[in-house]
């Protein structure tokens, strides 16, 4: 049986199998922020039942951390399968998909599985994500969906909330707005979405909450497109386990405002370590930072030294990404880097 040319000529999404102790590849959160929520799942929780489809707890504190309604969220297997749904509702065969590049691997990988075109907005010098060119190419192209990562993954490149709005100002098609690292970055538009309409913000719990292991994430538009999405999500599609650890760590959001703050700080430590090593390195609203370097094999180096990061290849040849961790890792981070410019 053949599959179907699009998937014959796709390429995966890869994930390093490679372990290292300091693991700063996949800008995942702090191991112990919320280890003490799997002790509240207790005997009562019942295995063989069925999740509540409505998953309105987790609605509930969705509502309460945000600011909407409940009818204003739908909920995913991870902010990955909200964008596939997106594009499964909303872009037919041979439409146009419009993003940033370079932007999240998996904007084009789901535009070629779905048979459906995909273009990038390059970014100037730096990184730098000109607004009136993404609006130009969108008057241009006329996209059925645009997707704008902000702050922009693996750039870390941030757009201004009143850019973001000229962006969904520009079109009457959909717009979504990937906040995967928003808390890091503090332009948030979700209070945007009743004024305009054609506006979908996707955000998970994978980052800040440092909850990656339950691919939780959830979708905030206005009830119409909501109510459209939830025609094409799957039943039961968010495991209970997941839905109750999610709810409960949005309730206790005040660990997550704290960790983030730290973040901050300690990615300000490495910017700075990284600029006195002569590193080219690029102002970033996210939990990570992305440089690059001449360094030949960095990568296999820092690996030798039990330390992971991305490295990137193509277009972004020299280009790395690095999570900000802990206070320990990041210094491990730096001492290695050190031994290398």
């Amino acid at each position: 049986m053949k599959e179907k040319q699009s998937v014959k000529e796709l390429q995966p999404y890869v994930v390093n199998p490679i372990v290292c102790s300091v693991k700063l590849d996949a800008n995942e959160g702090s191991k112990g922020l919320f280890k003490d929520l799997v002790k509240q799942l207790g005997e009562e929780f019942y295995l063989n039942v069925y999740p509540d489809d409505s998953y309105i707890d987790l609605k509930k504190a969705i509502c309460n951390y945000v600011g909407c309604k409940t009818s204003n969220i739908c909920v995913g297997n991870g902010s990955s399968e909200l964008l596939d749904l997106c594009i499964k509702t909303f872009v037919d065969r041979d439409e146009l998909i419009l993003s940033l590049d370079p932007s999240f691997a998996m904007y084009c990988i789901y535009a070629k599985i779905f048979d459906t075109k995909y273009i990038g907005a390059t970014s100037d010098d730096d990184f730098v994500i000109n607004t009136d060119k993404v609006i130009d190419l969108i008057k241009e192209k006329d996209p059925k969906v645009t997707i704008i990562c902000n702050p922009n993954n693996p750039t870390g490149s941030m757009i201004k909330k009143d850019d973001v709005i000229r962006i969904i100002k520009s079109t009457d098609n959909i717009v979504i707005v990937d906040e995967a690292y928003m808390e890091f970055g503090d332009e948030s538009v979700v209070e945007e979405i009743e004024n305009y309409k054609n506006l979908i913000v996707v955000k998970t719990l994978s980052k800040a909450f440092s909850m990656a292991g339950i691919r939780t994430g959830y979708l905030i538009a206005c009830e119409e497109l909501v109510n459209t999405v939830e025609k094409v999500r799957p039943s039961y599609n968010l495991n209970s386990i997941s839905a109750f650890l999610a709810t409960k760590a949005l309730e206790e959001k005040d660990k997550m405002i704290a960790y983030v703050k730290g973040i901050k700080k300690e990615r300000e430590k490495v910017y700075k370590s990284l600029l006195d090593m002569n590193i080219k390195v690029f102002p970033s609203g996210a939990n990570f930072l992305f440089f690059h370097s001449n360094i030949k094999n960095l990568e296999d180096k820092l690996i030798r030294e039990d330390v992971l990061i991305r490295k990137f290849g193509g277009k972004l040849d020299n280009h790395y990404r690095v999570t900000i961790g802990t206070v320990d890792e990041n210094n491990e981070f730096i001492k290695a880097m050190k031994k290398f410019v």
